[in-house]
């Protein structure tokens, strides 16, 4: 049995403390500075296949920054075992954590449940793209269900329980015909959303909402693969945002000026054509 994927940031004097061991995934550092770092997370063997579960835990120490990237795309494949996808994250004070999902394919005859809890501690903040495909090329797709937990220190900021079984995705007013699922949540804050389009000028529909507290959710449904072009501009908006209210903190707790962010801020994997790749199917 495979155990945990785990990943730890630490503020340092130097450059940032980077800790990770390797589970399904191993992790890959792509740049890191003294308080934080973008990182890579490439599977380390076939995945999804019957009965894997992968959990992935992080955690961000307070006045931290992490961004993940997934490298490429995942597929929970056909078979008899379900297979589980959890993420469990901890941000402390201060800390940002931003993460850039990739497509998650459900194939057909597959079961699978993907699990996102989330915890902030004082004034940490949490941007997370998921993105959701039902069946490979010329299929339905399987049965899936999603869970996600955010919680702070006051208690919980969102809590969502999706079911999209085969059977219960086509009753009246669900899911119907459609494939595709792009989600970005902020927690911690509450951006403003990148221009407001239509009702279904970019897919069957997309969805803005506040939380309660601090947060915000956009959703984006459509029929094909990935034709998205909202969520993925948003993320890259709301991340540089998230990023840059970071430094200005930073940079006001040493007592120098906090640089204005560029291009480099986003990443260059935001840059490629669209962020809309699906894993070879």
């Amino acid at each position: 049995m495979t155990g945990p994927t785990r990943l730890s940031v630490r503020p340092t004097q130097g450059r940032s403390s980077v800790r990770h061991v390797t589970g399904h995934l191993t992790v890959r550092v792509m740049d890191h500075d003294a308080d934080g770092a973008r990182v890579g997370l490439i599977a380390a063997q076939a995945l999804l296949l019957s009965g894997d579960e992968v959990h992935i835990q992080v955690s961000v120490a307070p006045g931290g920054w992490l961004d993940v990237v997934e490298a490429t795309g995942t597929v929970a494949y056909e078979g008899a075992a379900p297979s589980s996808w959890t993420i469990d994250a901890d941000v402390g004070d201060g800390g940002v954590l931003t993460w850039a999902g990739m497509p998650f394919v459900v194939s057909d005859g597959s079961t699978t449940h993907r699990d996102t809890r989330i915890r902030l501690h004082g004034g940490g903040r949490v941007l997370m793209q998921e993105k959701v495909v039902l069946g490979r090329a010329g299929q339905a797709g399987g049965d899936l269900t999603t869970f996600l937990a955010a919680s702070d220190d006051v208690g919980p900021i969102q809590e969502e329980h999706l079911d999209l079984g085969h059977r219960i995705r086509h009753l009246p007013g669900v899911f119907g015909n459609l494939q595709s699922m792009d989600t970005v949540t902020a927690l911690g804050w509450t951006p403003e959303p990148c221009g407001e389009p239509d009702p279904g000028t970019t897919g069957p529909g997309e969805t803005y909402f506040r939380l309660d507290r601090s947060g915000a959710v956009l959703r984006w449904m459509g029929i094909g693969r990935f034709r998205d072009e909202l969520c993925d501009p948003t993320f890259a908006a709301w991340r540089e945002e998230a990023m840059r209210d970071y430094r200005r903190r930073r940079a006001a707790l040493r007592g120098v000026h906090a640089p204005e962010p560029g291009p480099e801020d986003i990443g260059p994997e935001r840059i490629l054509a669209g962020r809309s790749g699906v894993p070879s199917v």
